[in-house]
């Protein structure tokens, strides 16, 4: 199924909770960037996908921008079911780690995976991206979160975590698939490098396959999920 980015990311900001739409600041020109935004809503609501919203413009510019705008009960089914057909089907790691995360008191993991979910199918550059930052998020509120401070150098922040966890692996079964997940980790952090949206990407680089930003997304969603469930049963 095709569907605009924009209006993806709409429907998804919109299913998370996002009850308004705004420009970034009151200047002049994040004020005409937001319109790109703001019509999309519009769009969204005129093609059934909104229950209700309520636009309000500004007077002072004399374009009649939109300045705000507000929006009420969410998605319809129509909307909810385009947004699931655009995002993909979702597997039992996707049910599973969105459990958890309603129990986990940190906002970024939670908009981080959202945004890698719903952007496998229509963003995949912005799905690997997203894993990414799933994972990197996650590592360092664990850190954090038992006390230690998170650093900025990667090669480090998977051992720094499982150390916080408290979880013993050398000669145990599961120490070669603890070895396996930093690789994965790191894996995932060299395609959001090649192919990510966070890097300006080389002219002859090859975009990557739905099926590939799936694979990161999912492997994400599974590594982030273990990592969570063992902060959680730890605590």
């Amino acid at each position: 199924m095709s569907i605009d980015i924009l209006l993806h990311e709409v429907l998804r900001k919109i299913h998370s909770g996002v009850k308004s739409f705004g420009p970034e600041s009151s200047s002049p020109n994040d004020l005409k960037k937001f319109q790109d935004i703001a019509k999309t809503v519009v769009h969204a609501y005129s093609q059934g996908y909104i229950e209700k919203m309520i636009p309000r413009k500004e007077s002072m510019s004399g374009n009649g921008y939109y300045a705000v705008i507000l929006v009420n009960g969410g998605l319809t089914y129509e909307g909810e079911r385009l947004l699931q057909e655009s995002s993909g089907e979702p597997t039992p790691a996707d049910e599973a780690l969105a459990e958890l995360l309603d129990r986990t008191p940190s906002y970024s993991i939670r908009e981080k995976w959202e945004k890698a979910l719903h952007r496998r199918i229509t963003d995949p550059s912005g799905a690997i991206t997203a894993a990414r930052s799933l994972l990197e998020t996650t590592l360092k509120w664990i850190i954090e979160q038992r006390g230690g401070k998170a650093i900025e150098s990667n090669k480090e922040l998977f051992s720094r975590a499982i150390d916080a966890l408290g979880v013993e692996v050398k000669g145990k079964p599961i120490e070669k698939t603890i070895e396996g997940l930093s690789s994965i980790i790191w894996g995932i952090g060299d395609m959001r490098n090649k192919h990510g949206d966070a890097h300006g990407a080389a002219s002859s680089s090859i975009p990557p396959t739905k099926s590939e930003a799936g694979f990161c997304v999912n492997l994400a969603g599974a590594a982030a999920l273990y990592l969570l469930e063992e902060f959680e049963s730890g605590e």
